[in-house]
């Protein structure tokens, strides 16, 4: 009975530790334009039925709902969790301007009927593109595009939210790009900010900060790359040079073959683009107090001290703490009035800031050290913080508390040990000031003792001889070797496909659709490529089944080559139709490899 009693524990433990709370989701795109095809995502984190969008009057559904799903658990220290997700897509396109909010969906799930978020979704007219003779001019033209970096497909700038500043006022930057095409970035050179004192702000990658923008009535992509907080440091006009990025740009080829143009053949075009320059105006600070120390923002202040009553040559601390919002960074310690008896110690200064959209947050804390020397009472005057701020354009003064104290004599022993110190610093360095005399015993020789002219002498250089002769035979072997590419290239076939799908193998444990498809083209074209000893731009599907047939593999292997690619490209290019695991492509990728290597080998 007792171990019945443990097993219904345990067994409610563990389902408690996987269970999750029901979550339904709405999403779509902010921004569309007219007549654009876009997808409405419906996500349940557990198992539904009876899926019911709202009322759309103002789009109509092309297709859906098309229903996949995952699945995923997770055990991190001892702790079982799972997850999983049901999708419900949805093809819609808008049927007039406007900016719409559509209501909650709803699902029964747990015998439950459960409803979703709204989303709200802003319909433009977008701009009219020029029409052109046929259907391959107006390609050529995006392709030229495309090719030139124009602007009308891709172009970065930055953004700031401020142009006209004071001295120590801080401002936000954002880099972005903005892009109609497909690309992948190969360098990017920023502004060195001149002038300006600077702070990174953190954002996620730059797929999870991707958002829609309309420009002059066309939709982008939009991709946030970096933020930074910039205070400015001097005066005057303050100029942010251009950013510099090179990328390269998927450019769709053309061909006669009527199935490779449905899935569509893509090459990369190397592009560069670059930001226009920004130009900051910094105006110098009105005539401030004397006790101004160049505090920029809106602050607080608070302070305190540990003790009030205490011995001679006891310690105290004083702290001061200023938060707020503004240049943290860049204030300086406040300086108290002391008594002349008091041993006063370099003030220790602790941060704790956050970095976000709205400027440096935080606290900034000075932690004084002193020690009365001599008994009586002693008064520490108030200290005044002056700051300047910039939204009242006006200066603020802020203080610290008065503190009394009453010291009294110390003990006797603890007078007696009172040294002066003048430097007020610690020994750095223990045990280094000085020098102790070396007392281990050291091994004596019998003189007229020498290596030169003896056996060991003598071999060391036959040994020599014989090590550079084997070096300069190894040499001559591989650089035999490495004059047959064709025969380097076979050899490493292999071993580079390998990687590619190494790298596959994450992105099936992270769920990478995208970037998992991208890695077994590259292992498969490349692997052939490299084995076959065949120009990459002549490497293709038609090309490819030929010289297969014609390197001894058979025809089953084939087709099932020109099946994954064939999967490859339509993930790529057209997700929605996609619906293999790539758990098992992995698999099947393996496997196909080892083929490829057995039956080309046996020619060989």
């Amino acid at each position: 009975m007792k171990k019945r009693f443990i097993f219904i524990i345990f067994l409610f433990t563990t389902l408690a530790s996987v269970a999750q709370d029901t979550k339904f989701t709405m999403s779509a795109p902010s921004i569309v334009s007219l007549g654009e095809q876009f997808s409405l995502t419906l996500t349940l984190n557990a198992k539904g039925r009876d899926a019911k969008l709202p009322e759309l009057s103002n789009f109509e559904i092309l297709m859906g709902p098309s229903v996949s799903s995952s699945t995923s658990i997770q055990i991190i220290n001892g702790k079982t969790s799972r997850n999983v997700n049901y999708s419900y897509t949805y093809i819609l396109r808008a049927k007039k301007e406007g900016t719409y909010t559509i209501s909650p969906a709803t699902i029964r799930a747990d015998g439950d009927i459960i409803q979703s978020n709204t989303v709200t979704i802003k319909v433009i007219q977008g701009k009219q593109q020029s029409q052109s003779p046929g259907q391959s001019n107006q390609q050529s033209q995006q392709d030229t595009d495309a090719q030139s970096g124009s602007r009308d497909n891709l172009f970065i700038q930055f953004e700031t939210n401020k142009r006209n500043v004071y001295k120590g006022e801080s401002l936000l930057a954002t880099f972005k790009l903005y892009s109609r095409v497909g690309l992948s970035l190969v360098d990017q050179t920023l502004p060195s900010f001149e002038g300006f004192w600077t702070q990174n702000i953190e954002i996620p990658n730059a797929d999870q900060t991707r958002t829609r923008e309309a420009v002059d009535g066309v939709i982008y992509n939009v991709y946030t790359l970096q933020k930074k907080i910039l205070i400015p440091q001097q005066t005057g006009k303050l100029s942010i040079d251009p950013a510099e990025m090179v990328v390269d740009v998927q450019k769709r080829v053309r061909s006669q073959n009527v199935f490779n143009d449905f899935f569509g053949s893509y090459q990369n075009v190397r592009t560069k683009i670059n930001s226009d320059p920004i130009s900051i105006t910094v105006k110098q600070l009105p005539a401030a107090p004397g006790s101004f120390s160049g505090a920029v923002g809106n602050f607080q202040l608070s302070s305190s001290i540990d003790k009030t009553e205490i011995k001679a040559n006891e310690a105290i601390t004083i702290k001061a703490t200023i938060s707020g919002n503004g240049n943290l960074k860049h204030i300086t310690p406040l300086a108290f009035d002391l008594p002349p008896d008091f041993e006063v110690y370099d003030p220790q200064t602790s941060y704790s800031h956050q970095v976000t959209d709205n400027g440096i947050s935080g606290s900034t804390t000075f932690d004084q050290v002193i020690i009365p020397r001599f008994a009586g009472d002693f008064t520490i005057p108030p200290v005044d913080f002056v700051y300047f701020d910039p939204n009242s354009k006006s200066y603020k003064t802020l203080r610290t508390k008065q503190f009394d104290i009453h010291v009294e004599k110390g003990t006797e022993s603890q007078s007696s040990t009172v040294m002066s110190s003048l430097s007020k610093e610690n020994v750095k360095y223990i045990g280094q000031d000085i020098r102790y005399i070396k007392q281990n015993n050291n091994e004596l020789k019998e003189k007229g003792s020498f290596l030169f002219g003896s056996l060991p002498f003598y071999g060391s250089y036959a040994l020599a001889f014989v090590l550079f002769i084997a070096f300069v035979l190894m040499q001559k072997k591989r650089a035999r070797e490495n004059a047959n590419i064709a025969l380097t290239r076979n050899k490493k076939a292999r071993k580079i496909a390998r990687k590619h799908l190494k790298a596959a193998s994450v992105c099936v444990k992270h769920d990478n659709k995208k970037e998992f498809y991208d890695s077994l083209q590259r292992a498969f074209w490349g692997y052939l490529c490299d084995k076959l000893s065949i120009p990459t731009s002549e490497l293709n599907r038609d090309n490819a089944r030929t010289i297969l047939l014609k390197s001894n593999v058979n025809e089953e292997t084939i087709s099932e080559f020109i099946s994954l690619i064939d999967n490859c490209e339509m993930a790529r290019f057209a997700p929605s139709m996609a619906d293999h695991p790539i758990g098992e492509q992995y698999i099947q990728a393996e496997k196909l490899i080892g083929k490829f290597e057995k039956q080309i080998r046996k020619k060989a």
